[in-house]
């Protein structure tokens, strides 16, 4: 039986994303010439095509095909990919027409609480390394966007920024393996 893992997409997707939000974050690339306006609308685009669309491909793949792990395995990685990929088209639809703040505020209590049940799950699984750190720095960041939004801290920003690659970077393993590598 030739089994694909499509783990390898959605992965790359979320390391992009948060990579690209995290440089933005910690101020790399942006001056005082920064076209903010045509800023969102790119960050905007990568968050629904890298961030949403090749997490939501990945989930789909993880719910309707055999590839080689238990199906309950399936399930349990596929939501997860689902969850971050339904999140980051909210995050693309706000660059292109943002709504009321209070409002991603309760969307991000909602994925604290979600992936503290993904992180729970991770460490049972015994996947300390490298998921359930991932999943754990995702939980940081989604308590701490609010207070970024809000207050408009440039500290909490950066905070924010440094999370979200090191977000990418714990994920570096899981997408090695999910190539081969």
């Amino acid at each position: 039986m030739n089994v694909v893992n499509p783990e390898a997409i959605g992965v790359f997707g979320l390391v992009v994303t948060v990579w690209v939000f995290g440089l933005e974050q910690l101020g790399f690339g942006l001056d005082k010439e920064t076209d903010h306006a045509k800023l969102g609308r790119n960050l905007g685009h990568v968050a629904l095509y890298f961030g949403g669309l090749t997490q939501l491909f990945t989930a789909v793949c993880m719910y309707l095909f055999d590839m080689g792990i238990p199906p309950e395995t399936r399930i349990y990685l596929g939501t997860i990919f689902a969850t971050y990929g339904m999140f980051w088209v909210v995050v693309a639809m706000h660059f292109y027409n943002p709504g009321d703040k209070k409002v991603y505020a309760h969307l991000f209590l909602g994925i604290f609480f979600i992936t503290a049940v993904f992180s729970y799950k991770a460490i049972l699984l015994g996947k300390i390394w490298p998921l359930a750190t991932v999943l754990l720095l995702i939980n940081v960041l989604t308590i701490l966007l609010p207070f970024a939004w809000y207050k408009q801290s440039p500290l909490i920003t950066k905070i924010c920024g440094a999370t979200n690659v090191a977000i990418g970077l714990c994920a570096l393993p899981i997408l090695f393996k999910a190539l081969g590598v």
